[in-house]
């Protein structure tokens, strides 16, 4: 009787996972999966690039594109915890119509909450464009729970990735964390609208 509890308390956690964030596991990039608000609109995969000098992976739309989709993956954060970290990776990119980005989540205890991310949709790569080095910089709390990361297109287009890297860095290095930027101001801002563009 207990197990069957088991498999079916197992089950129903899956179902609310996959209601959240639609994922396909199988894929040839080890470690690395294909998720996103419709996953089925995009692939990915590994090719060689020789200015890379070796494998990237690449993330890309099929014809029929709905959402988004994104390559990713996510990690326990105990050897992060308390520091600031960076993550740099270099992205290219091509006939990117919407917007893709690299981003960084760090989620806690409270199911459904994040407690910094940044997916650079203020900084987005659009178009064509060359391989380039990118970073996100988030501080992760003492009672973060997970972090997740990966690179993210939304609409038509394809986008190629290579060796991403995390790193603690000095609290003076600010962060990109676009959910807390807004209590860092000193005071309100801009409350006439004179300031608007």
């Amino acid at each position: 009787m207990k197990k069957l509890k088991l498999y079916t308390t197992a089950a129903a956690t899956l179902v609310v996972l996959l209601s959240v964030f639609a994922f396909i596991p199988l894929n040839d990039v080890e470690g690395w999966y294909l998720a996103g608000s419709n996953p089925e609109s995009y692939e990915i995969g590994l090719v060689n690039d020789a200015e890379r000098n070796g494998n990237v992976a690449f993330l890309k739309s099929k014809k029929a594109v709905d959402g988004f989709g994104t390559i990713m993956q996510s990690f326990n954060p105990s050897n992060y915890l308390g520091k600031r970290v960076r993550l740099t990776g270099y992205i290219k990119s091509k006939d990117v119509e919407n917007w893709a980005g690299m981003w960084f989540r760090v989620d806690g205890p409270e199911e459904g909450k994040s407690l910094a991310f940044d997916n650079m949709q203020q900084r987005p790569i659009k178009g064509t464009t060359k391989w380039k080095k990118y970073e996100i910089v988030l501080d992760v709390p003492e009672n973060s729970t997970s972090m997740a990361f990966g690179v993210l297109q939304a609409g038509p287009g394809e986008v190629w990735l290579d060796d991403l890297e995390f790193e603690v860095v000095d609290k003076s290095i600010p962060t990109t964390d676009i959910l807390n930027k807004r209590w860092e101001r000193s005071g309100p801002q801009n409350l006439d609208f004179e300031g608007s563009k």
